[in-house]
């Protein structure tokens, strides 16, 4: 006989199940749209482009478990649970296929094959669960926070798939644990349940399958329904956020020419930066969708650890909860012009100070204020959800419409309006450092074929005038064709783009982009990863489009073309990856090479927090500038671990990162047993011997 079974065996009425799915599919799809209706209070953005590279992201993402896997116990319970989700959907949908086409495929080496796989694949779904019930229930990671969503999601998935080896499991005994035992065997989750019931009467088995079976499916039915409302619909949201996902590198910001809004509409500049959920765009509200509250974001966050107000991950939650409460009051509003802005939403504000008697917001400033803009957040993140461009456009409004910031944040921008760079009371102007050095300079008449593009840190911070030093010292060597800007040198306006000053980042850069158009500028070197990621990432929204090359990769090719001799000297050094250089822009290798090439084997140790999950210095987002006074200071928290992996010698190839580890040293490391240098003064001493 033919290995198969019947569909619908011992269940009458069967059909009902095809209208009760309708309906449940019909709640699904009207949840969904009454989510989606929401996004569309936002503004319009473009993220409909390269849609075959976006839909082979998702793909890759969904069935490796990329992200997911970071994260390594429950990556792996999400994985299996996945897995055992869709084969087990798989297996539902080919017996439904069958049923509707009336083409009986299901027999033979195929259906034995289809039971076995069905049963292993349901196994490790319920692995997979009682994995993640063990995670969030006993081991409790302090970035969880359950509620009881999460209960119900895991408990009802549980329940749908212990139903179905039950419903299976009773038909096997009626059917084949003694007329079919060889059949019986290929599906091994049934088969154990059968062997357990053996002892009832098939009578008593037939009534209990049938209502085993009927209730299996009111709760696949609910399960439907809920699929919107609840965990589960990260499976839509979350997949749509992940198609829809940027392409650009993580630490490019945007923002229209402010000029050009201007000419448009003279009040644009009383609308600057963003503050009503409505004015974000309509990806942005997906993201708040997307979030499933599961904390990766919040455990890697520096300013979470080092107890600052922020969590990245309630604020997204936060702002979830605001865009569900005030949502239905701007749909209402939305059928004439204009009105949309005009309703008054003083019970929900979308963020504010908190005081005593003003309207609690959603968000508070604090929280704003906390951000480094490091991106790991971002990186972490298995929704691909955008935190810091939302951070960075509530900023936005509060330093450019309502003029509020702290001092710090007020001091360096004021500087950077005035000075073009945004150290207050230095003495330094930025030719002071080479006065004594033979080097071109492009306002002198000089031609060259790179730009050392100094920075203002580089120029006129003393510890890091040694670093340009030492730079000069290795291009000479290795005879490379470069010059500088001296004098005509301004900020790139990085520091204030990221604290919200986006008037005064477009004024920097389109005086730069202006120098560099006169001199004929298109290849730039720096070894400030902060003006690297502006310069190459940011500068060419306003059609200023170079090649940029961080000083870790020019060092590595000049040591790889052996234009550089140096000695291996080095016998423990370790390494701190800058997130604007690693994170945001994936530069992780170059700077090791360079590294490898001035140490002996062997001798280069690797931070516990390294590459792609390097811990922030504390610097990024303005806090080169400013101080929040946190609990816990995250330039010294980075800095124990420096000292705690064992290395007589810290490289660092980011001047913020420099400033920050000095200041740690002098409060932590008075003695100085750990040395911190720049990758730049590594290779220079070593090639002088």
């Amino acid at each position: 006989m033919e290995p198969t079974r019947e569909i619908y065996w011992n269940i009458l009425g069967g059909v009902l199940v095809y209208g009760l799915a309708a309906l449940a599919i019909g709640v699904l799809v009207w949840r969904a749209w009454r989510r989606i209706s929401l996004w569309r209070l936002g503004c319009a953005e473009q993220r409909l482009d390269r849609l075959p590279e976006r839909i082979l992201g998702l793909v890759v993402e969904i069935f490796t478990h990329r992200r997911l896997m970071r994260d390594r116990f429950p990556g792996i319970a999400h994985l299996f649970i996945f897995y055992g989700f869709f084969v087990s959907f798989l297996a539902t949908s080919l017996i439904a296929v069958q049923e509707w086409t009336g083409v009986h495929f299901l027999k033979g080496p195929f259906y034995l094959g289809f039971s076995l796989l069905s049963d292993c694949f349901g196994l490790l779904g319920i692995t997979g669960l009682l994995m993640a019930l063990y995670w969030r229930g006993v081991v409790r990671p302090a970035r969880l926070h359950s509620v009881l969503d999460d209960w119900i999601a895991l408990g009802l998935l549980l329940l749908i798939f212990v139903q179905g080896f039950l419903v299976e499991g009773m038909r096997i005994a009626v059917t084949e644990l003694r007329q079919q035992p060889d059949l019986a065997l290929w599906s091994p989750g049934g088969y154990v349940v059968a062997q357990m019931l053996s002892g009832l009467s098939d009578e008593g088995l037939r009534w209990l399958h049938r209502f085993t079976w009927w209730f299996h499916g009111a709760t696949a039915f609910a399960f439907i329904a809920y699929f919107a409302y609840g965990k589960f619909n990260h499976v839509l949201y979350g997949a749509a956020n992940i198609v829809l996902r940027s392409f650009a590198p993580t630490g490019k910001l945007v923002h229209p020419d402010i000029d050009e809004l201007l000419e448009e509409d003279e009040e644009a500049l009383d609308r600057l930066g963003i503050d009503r959920i409505e004015r974000f765009s309509w990806k942005s509200l997906m993201d708040l969708d997307a979030c499933i509250n599961c904390g990766r974001c919040e455990s890697v966050c520096p300013a979470t650890i080092s107890h600052s107000p922020l969590s990245p991950r309630k604020l997204i939650q936060d702002m979830k909860h605001h865009m569900t409460s005030v949502g239905p009051r701007l749909q209402a509003a939305a059928g004439s012009p204009g009105a949309v802005a005009g309703v008054e939403l003083t019970d929900g504000i979308l963020f504010g100070d908190g005081a005593e008697g003003e309207p609690v917001p959603a968000v508070l400033e604090a929280e704003l204020w906390g951000c480094r803009t490091c991106g790991a957040c971002m990186q972490e993140c298995p929704m691909y959800i955008e935190h810091i461009p939302k951070i960075v456009d509530m900023r936005r409004h509060l330093v450019m419409t309502e003029s509020k910031m702290s001092e710090d944040a007020q001091t360096f921008l004021k500087n950077m309006d005035d000075r073009m760079h945004p150290f207050a009371g230095t003495s330094r102007d930025r030719e002071e450092w080479f006065e004594d050095l033979d080097v071109k300079v492009y306002g002198r008449g000089d031609q060259a074929d790179t730009l050392f593009w100094v920075g203002c840190a580089g120029s006129m911070v003393d510890r890091n005038i040694e670093v340009s030093r030492a730079m000069v010292k290795i291009l000479d060597r290795a005879g490379v064709d470069f010059a500088l800007l001296g004098g005509e040198e301004v900020c790139t306006g990085d520091p204030a783009r990221r604290v919200g000053g986006e008037l005064t980042y477009q004024m920097c850069a389109k005086e730069n982009i202006e120098t560099f158009g006169r001199y004929g500028i298109k290849k730039i070197i720096t070894t400030c990863p902060h003006c690297f990621n502006t310069l190459k990432n940011e500068y060419g929204d306003y059609g200023g489009d170079y090649e940029v090359v961080h000083h870790s990769e020019l060092i590595g090719e000049l040591l790889h073309e052996a234009r550089l001799q140096p000695k291996k000297d080095l016998d423990s050094v370790t390494y701190h990856d800058p997130c604007y250089l690693g994170r945001h822009n994936g530069v992780y290798d170059a700077p090791r090479r360079v590294i490898e090439g001035v140490s002996k084997a062997g001798a280069l140790v690797e931070l516990e927090k390294n590459r792609s999950r390097s811990h922030c210095c504390g610097s990024g987002g303005g806090y080169a500038w400013m101080d929040d006074k946190p609990e816990k200071r995250i330039n010294h928290e980075r800095f124990e671990q420096m000292q705690g992996c064992g290395a007589k010698t810290a490289a660092v190839s980011c001047p913020f990162c420099m400033q920050m580890f000095a200041d740690a040293s002098s409060a932590l490391d008075p003695d100085q047993r750990l040395e911190v240098k720049d990758i730049a003064e590594l290779v220079a001493e070593s090639i002088e011997g």
